[in-house]
């Protein structure tokens, strides 16, 4: 078990989180999740002991195994190697020193795991095994991921850290999804009661000052004797009446103050018809074939891209997703001629460091100024943070502004390579919604399932040197692909029961013409057998 007593962290003035009472079973498989900056990390270093500025109690009562992102070289066993199939000789890619660091960290079944980002590098293959052996563990552990689909799968417990505070939602990110609506709406209701019975308490003090100034005016055709003996029997009602509103003031002044949800519109990026490209394809190649050295990459592949379309090219680790993007860029495969491709990629730059990230985005974008900082605003750069220096931003915000500046230029058809890279699960979300606002076709490469199934309304996937193209999204895909294995085994169960069938026939004595017509049938079901 871990308990927590008021936990505070501060970094210079300020106060990163503050948790009062927590606690963690050695059995919760936790996702933990929040912006970039609200202090996830250093909430995993306190709990490991590398970060021991902070104030409160932290009991400990259970072996702690991690993987930081910034832990020095590791050193791995034997066994490590074998575990995650890697011949220690070779040079290893990312994605696979990434899965020997997992390989050692999952060897410690005893041990409560601190995983930071474990899906670093991972194709969508590998993520199913990492998240199938994390399900299976006895011991529990906290993971931090920007990839919700992976959270959903692992983790029966959300924690969120937000505006300095940690909130538990007890459920996997499905629940937490639904939880954080709700939670919404009764803000929503809150702060509308708040409203209204301000609105109320404020009606009654204007009553009862109006009441006063009836009090202190005389009636007419009053003697100045009758006026006297009136003023003097108001004084009574005015103290009576300046005691009620000091009392209903009070009450406005105790009510809890409750601020009101922040709606946000829907934000469609259009451009004009003329710019738009009416073709039916925009990209296209027949018989491509590519290969590096002895590895081959295409093997004549055939695929085209269709305007208006959303597509998520997927495939393994190194089946050559980049390389094509590549080509496509580089008008290698055939290109409608009007094409101007914005791309995105975590190699490229195309951000000035000597500028704001305003003067950035502003300078290329199609839009207002107005529109380019709303923008702006739902990737994480409000108010005065437009103005902030290029050469000072993390590589999160680094992130967020090349892809502000290629929605926002006069593109008619985008690529991107891993645009989920190095933001945190609300920057996706904003990023969605730009993505399904905006109203050019787009190919993008990623390994998240669930920013796949927002976005994409076509996949091409490479497979065995080839290109297969569908028409949908992933879950889309992967339900037809478990419907023709259902109908394909279903079909395998009646070949099978009819095989047996003809062999219990052809063993009896039957007439010669019926033999031969038997022994035709069993040869047609053999080979259809076998080529399914």
């Amino acid at each position: 078990m871990i308990y927590i007593d008021n936990l505070k962290k501060e970094l210079s003035t300020r106060t990163l989180f503050e948790i009062k009472n927590l606690t963690i079973g050695d059995d919760n498989k936790i996702g933990l999740i929040g912006d970039n900056g609200a202090g996830k990390t250093s909430f995993f270093k306190i709990l490991i002991g590398q970060d021991t500025d902070y104030s409160g109690k932290i009991d400990v009562q259970i072996k702690i195994a991690h993987l930081l992102n910034d832990d020095e070289e590791e050193k791995f066993s034997h066994d490590n190697y074998v575990k995650a199939k890697l011949n220690k000789e070779e040079k290893f890619s990312p994605g696979e020193y990434q899965r020997l660091k997992l390989a050692k960290l999952l060897s410690n079944e005893q041990s409560f795991l601190l995983i930071d980002e474990p899906t670093s590098h991972l194709d969508i293959k590998q993520k199913k095994n990492l998240a199938e052996s994390l399900r299976n563990r006895d011991k529990g552990y906290i993971l931090i991921s920007h990839d919700r689909d992976f959270i959903n799968q692992t983790c029966d417990k959300i924690f969120e850290l937000s505006h300095g505070e940690l909130e538990v939602f007890n459920g996997d990110y499905t629940f937490y999804l639904d939880e954080r609506v709700k939670r919404k709406k009764f803000a929503q209701k809150e702060y509308e009661g708040y409203v209204n019975e301000k609105k109320r308490l404020t009606g009654i003090v204007n009553d009862i000052k109006a009441q006063t100034l009836k009090v202190r005016t005389t009636p007419k055709r009053m003697g100045n004797s009758e006026a006297r003996l009136h003023k003097m029997g108001g004084q009574g009602n005015k103290k009576k009446l300046d005691k009620q509103v000091k009392s209903v003031k009070s009450r406005i002044d105790q009510l809890e103050v409750k601020e009101k949800p922040k709606e946000e519109a829907e934000i469609k990026l259009t451009i004009d018809e003329k710019d738009k490209i009416f073709s039916k394809v925009l990209v296209r190649s027949e018989k491509l074939s590519k290969s590096f050295d002895d590895k081959v990459l295409f093997d004549n592949a055939n695929f085209e891209i269709p305007n208006n379309k959303k597509i998520a090219l997927l495939g393994d680790n190194g089946s050559g997703k980049t390389t094509l993007l590549n080509m496509i860029v580089d008008k290698e495969v055939w290109c409608h001629p009007n094409l101007k491709i914005g791309y995105y990629s975590q190699l490229s730059e195309i951000i000035d460091e000597k500028k704001t990230v305003l003067e950035n985005v502003f300078e290329s974008s199609i839009y207002d100024q107005t529109m380019t900082r709303i923008i702006l605003a739902r990737l994480g750069f409000k108010e005065d943070e437009v103005f902030k220096m290029v050469d000072v931003l993390s590589d999160g915000e680094r992130a967020k502004v090349k892809l502000a500046k290629l929605v926002t230029s006069d593109f008619n058809f985008l690529i991107m390579d891993e645009p989920t890279n190095f933001l945190d699960i609300r920057a996706i979300e904003a990023l969605e919604e730009l993505l399904i606002g905006y109203d050019r076709p787009l190919l993008f490469v990623t390994h998240d399932v669930s920013f796949i199934n927002n976005i994409a309304d076509g996949l091409i996937i490479i497979k065995n040197k080839k290109l297969e193209s569908f028409s949908g999204n992933l879950a889309q895909y992967q339900n037809r692909r478990e419907k023709l294995k259902e109908n394909k085994n279903s079909n395998d169960f009646l070949i099978e029961f009819r095989l047996t069938a003809i062999n219990n026939r052809l063993a009896s004595e039957i007439p010669k013409e019926e033999r031969e017509e038997l022994e035709a049938e069993y040869e047609r079901l053999l080979k259809h057998r076998d080529n399914n």
